[in-house]
């Protein structure tokens, strides 16, 4: 089986360009090989993200304002692992409920993926969320873009229709769908316990 290997180049040289609100950029210069090559990246806290999925073949999402995009996007439930320490599962349970209102009695890990490694260290989680309730006292009060969040349920087969036209471009709802997709065919040889080793983040 194929696996990615963590490697340990000698690093020259270490600085942080710009720090940001929520992110910093790095500038590193490493030893690669006989060369010595410098690269900007993203330096990101990593996110996890909720493919929610209720029993009329419905997904959960949240039509959410992405300013870099100057765009309403469709998206999953998702959020920062920006809270110290907290367990990644606990974080998407937490982001479901404060996103849509929503809570989940059976959670699986999809997938794990590296959404641009070229560029930033973001790693995020995706998780499968099954037998939905809304919680009693609702979605809480949001602010910022999530104040005027849309949520709603839309069939998987809609959502397909979106990704095949282009209508959509939410990298995780894509991947996420796909994943889903994989899972309900097969689910014994794609989905992984909730709480299951986060590997690549742990290496």
């Amino acid at each position: 089986m194929i696996k990615d290997e963590p490697a340990q180049l000698p690093l020259l040289n270490q600085e942080t360009v710009f720090s940001g609100r929520i992110w910093d950029v790095r500038e590193d210069t490493f030893q690669f090989g006989d060369e010595q090559l410098t690269r900007d990246y993203i330096v990101h806290p990593g996110a996890v993200g909720v493919i929610a999925l209720n029993d009329l073949g419905q997904m959960l999402l949240v039509q959410q304002y992405r300013h870099s995009q100057r765009k309403l996007m469709w998206e999953p439930p998702a959020g920062l692992l920006d809270v110290a320490n907290e367990n990644p599962l606990d974080a998407a349970k937490r982001e479901l409920q404060e996103e849509t209102g929503y809570l989940a009695s059976d959670w699986r890990v999809l997938f794990d993926f590296a959404p641009s490694a070229g560029s930033s260290s973001e790693l995020i989680r995706c998780y499968l969320a099954t037998g939905l309730e809304l919680h009693e006292e609702g979605r809480p009060e949001a602010e910022g873009e999530e104040r005027h969040m849309k949520v709603q349920w839309v069939p998987v087969g809609e959502v397909m229709e979106a990704i095949h036209t282009g209508s959509i471009s939410n990298s995780l709802l894509i991947t996420g769908t796909f994943a889903l997709l994989a899972a309900m065919a097969d689910p014994d040889s794609i989905v992984r316990d909730g709480d299951a080793p986060w590997v690549a983040r742990e290496s």
